[in-house]
This record gives C-alpha cells, sequence and structure tokens, in this order.
C-alpha cells in the first residue's frame, strides 16, 4: 500500500500517510500496555479479595469441625478452596501459647516453632520460602488456628486469566490494527491521487484532470484543487485567446501605417491623407497599449485613488457628449437621465466605468442606448441600457472576465477594468436584462465603500 517506500525517496515519518499509521501504532501499543497493566492489577485485587473470602468460610468449617470434636478431627481436604472452575485445597496448622506446632495438614511440621503475626492488616507470612495468605482464629485453651494458601496458586489463576485476557486483546489488538491500516490507506489514497495529478498537471493538457472528491474534508481539498484547475485551464486559454485578439487587433493598424507609408513613399496618395491615416492609426495603437498597461497595474499595483468632489451628473453629461459622436457615425440614439450629485468619488475611476460601459453599449445597440444615474442610499448607481441582441443569461458571470470577447468586442479589456474597479471600491456591478430589449450594465457605488 505504499506505507513504507515513497517514490520520492523521502522517509516514512516525512509522510502524512506514514505520520497517521505511526501514531496509530503508538497509540495502540500504548492502550495495549495500559489496558494490560490496569486489567492485571484489577484480576489481582480481585483474586486477593476472593481468596481472603474463600479463606474466612473455610475458617468457620474449619472451627465447626474442631468445636464437633478435637483439633485431629481437621484435614486439609475439608479447606475446599474453589476459584471459578477450579479448586484447590487450603492448608492449616494450630499452634499453642509458644507458636509450636502441634497440628497441621503436614504431620512433618508438628512439633516446629513458626511464628505468623497476628496483626488484622497482615495477611501475609513466609513459610518454607513461599509467600502465604492466611487468616487466623484463637481456640481455647491459648491455641490458635491458622489457615493459608500459597501465593503461586493465585498466581497460577491469575495467569491464566491474564493469558486469555492477553490473547483477546492481541486479537483485538489485530483487527483494530487492520482496520485502521485501511482506513489510513483509504483517507490518504485520494491526497497520493492528488499528488500524481498536480505533478502531471499543465494548463494546456485538458484530459489531466484532477479527479473528484467526496464530501469529507480531503474531497473538498481535492474539488478546491479542481476548481482551481479549471480555473487555470480557463485562465490559460483566455490568455491564448486574448493574446490572438490584441495580435489580430494591432497587427491591423500596423498593417494600416505600414501601408499608407509605403503609399506616401510611392506617391500613390498624398503625403496630408497618409499622414492622417497614420496618426490616427497611432492613436488607435497607443490606445490600446494604455488600456493594457492599466489592467496590469491595476491587477499588480495597489496604488492609492484620491477622492474629488464632483457633481457626478455633470460627469455622466461629459461622458455623454464624448459618445456622441461614435454614437451618430451608427445612427444610435443616445439619451441621460438623472438629478445632479455631488459626492467625494474617484472621480477617474468612476468616469473609466461609464465611458466603458457607454462604448460596449453603442458598439452593440441597434437604435437606442439610455444612460441613467440614480442616487441610492449613501451613494449612486449608473445604468446603462441598449436595445440590442443582450446578453444570454449563461453568459452574464463571465461578461466581466478579463480576455472575455462578444461578437462585436475588440480585446475584452474594457469590462474587465470595470471589474477590477468595481471590486478595489467594493461597488456592486452586474449585468441584467435591459427594459430595452438589450442589455443593462449597472454600477451601485456606496459612501462607505472602501477605496484605494
Amino acid at each position: 500500500m505504499g506505507l513504507w517506500v515513497q517514490s520520492d525517496g523521502e522517509g516514512l515519518m516525512r509522510t502524512i500517510r506514514g505520520r497517521i499509521f505511526t501514531s496509530l501504532i503508538i497509540v495502540m501499543v500504548c492502550s495495549v500496555l495500559t489496558t494490560v497493566f490496569l486489567f492485571s492489577r484489577l484480576i489481582d485485587g480481585m483474586l486477593m479479595d476472593q481468596a481472603r473470602n474463600q479463606l474466612k468460610l473455610q475458617m468457620t468449617k474449619a472451627i465447626d469441625i474442631i468445636e464437633g470434636g478435637d483439633v485431629g478431627d481437621l484435614s486439609t481436604e475439608d479447606l475446599e478452596l474453589r476459584f471459578r472452575d477450579r479448586m484447590f485445597y487450603a492448608d492449616f496448622f494450630v499452634v499453642d501459647a509458644n507458636d509450636k506446632i502441634i497440628a497441621a495438614g503436614d504431620d512433618n511440621k508438628e512439633g516446629q516453632t513458626i511464628h505468623v503475626p497476628m496483626s488484622p492488616r497482615n495477611h501475609f507470612f513466609t513459610l518454607d520460602g513461599q509467600k502465604m495468605m492466611y487468616t487466623h482464629q484463637k481456640l481455647d485453651h491459648g491455641l490458635r488456628i491458622i489457615i493459608y494458601t500459597p501465593m503461586d496458586i493465585l498466581k497460577q489463576i491469575s495467569g491464566r486469566v491474564l493469558r486469555v485476557s492477553f490473547i483477546s486483546i492481541i486479537i483485538s489488538f489485530c483487527v483494530i490494527f487492520i482496520v485502521g491500516l485501511w482506513f489510513v490507506w483509504k483517507t490518504t489514497r485520494p491526497l497520493q491521487q492528488l499528488k500524481e495529478a498536480v505533478s502531471k498537471f499543465h494548463p494546456s493538457y485538458r484530459s489531466l484532470g484532477i479527479p473528484q472528491g467526496d464530501t469529507s474534508e480531503i474531497g473538498q481539498l481535492i474539488n478546491t484543487f479542481s476548481s482551481m484547475s479549471g480555473r487555470i485551464q480557463k485562465q490559460h486559454q483566455q490568455q491564448i485567446e486574448f493574446l490572438q485578439n490584441v495580435s489580430h487587433e494591432l497587427r491591423t493598424p500596423l498593417m494600416s501605417i505600414q501601408g499608407y507609408a509605403s503609399a506616401v513613399k510611392d506617391q500613390v496618395v498624398s503625403v496630408e491623407l497618409g499622414l492622417n491615416v497614420v496618426t490616427a492609426e497611432s492613436e488607435r495603437l497607443i490606445q490600446m497599449v494604455d488600456r493594457l498597461l492599466q489592467l496590469t497595474r491595476m491587477e499588480t499595483v495597489q496604488e492609492e485613488w484620491k477622492l474629488t468632489e464632483v457633481d457626478v451628473l455633470e460627469m455622466m453629461e461629459h461622458v455623454h457628449q464624448l459618445m456622441a459622436p461614435a454614437a451618430a457615425e451608427r445612427h444610435i440614439r443616445t439619451s441621460l437621465d438623472g438629478d445632479a450629485l455631488e459626492m467625494a468619488v474617484p472621480a477617474e475611476q468612476i468616469f473609466q466605468v461609464a465611458m466603458n460601459f457607454m462604448q460596449n453599449a453603442v458598439r452593440y445597440a441597434s437604435t437606442e442606448v439610455r444612460l441613467t444615474l440614480k442616487g441610492a442610499p449613501g451613494g449612486f448607481c449608473i445604468c446603462v441600457d441598449d436595445d440590442g441582441p443582450g446578453v444570454h443569461v449563461h453568459e452574464r458571470g463571465s461578461v466581466f472576465d478579463r480576455y472575455y470577447t462578444g461578437k462585436a468586442g475588440i480585446t475584452g479589456i474594457g469590462l474587465a477594468i470595470c471589474k477590477q474597479i468595481a471590486d478595489r471600491l467594493e461597488a456592486v456591478i452586474t449585468c441584467s436584462e435591459s427594459s430595452l430589449g438589450g442589455a443593462r450594465f449597472s454600477f451601485e457605488y456606496k459612501r462607505g465603500d472602501r477605496q484605494g
């Protein structure tokens, strides 16, 4: 599954998959060790409590036997200790006031002297090098009876329980490990696929797309990369189309300049006519280059736009007057409607938005273009309507994209500049259907919007 070897030669700990996998192992090992430790303590405690209770029960039984006869009637077979499904026998001895054993389950211990502490808190003593758990009780005539069992028996029972428990834990560990391994692989596999796709991605290769992700966080990340790759490919395609369009637009005036310069040189046309054409085409070239430089500057340089107190309606009248000759040339009727409105605005940028709107409308209109200035709370709205073919609803979100050109478009820069200005001013720029039947372009500006 690629857990141990990485294609670029990086170590295990430098991969996300390796880190998750290693963390899973560490957590599981720590959990198993902690569980075994706590469980062993719990089992030992339970067995100790059970052993004490068993010894106390056998003490009661032993005293009943002794009281019903004498000390010699008691034997180890009478002292049964049961732990789960196993049975053992406790041992005993009776000592006199001098700690001398006078009776015992093992006859070899009779006559020996042994000291067993009678503290109520001490339940252990050592006999023949082995640790014993015991309980004791006073008898008549200064005698005492001690019933005990070796701790080795309890350890055997505890070990047996722990072995079974440990096997269960190991099986659980293996199951969790396999599930965790599958989960890590399932989780990180999309990242590996994303890495491979990104490494092969090129804006020109449309067939090599980013795979689609699911609804998880990683899936959303993959979808984000997929969306980003789509935008990059679209941007790349737009750049190619833009370069082609600009090259064509620049080539036309250059060819005109070259042609008329040659014609003047060959005295085919008059010098005056040739100079007029060269001057007009040169101005057209300068205007196109200036727009390109302006768009590039707006996207890369955060210059400050100064606010100027102006009559916005008077500015719109100036726009209307400048566009009148171009509209008359195409037999387009233009009108202006609005009320006087004085406000501190970035005048140059607002003027440019209105000019671009009007140029676009005049280029597409059939017979009429209408420029409207509407006052709005804290600002104003500039609307330009035309009766042209309009903009299809699916294309309205793209008309402000850089390099987007319609059927009568030239470079796809004018409306992109308007969008850049609107974004910088946090204004609202929209394209919708006009009441004249064509397109409406709106620019809504508020006094509180950010400038610069």
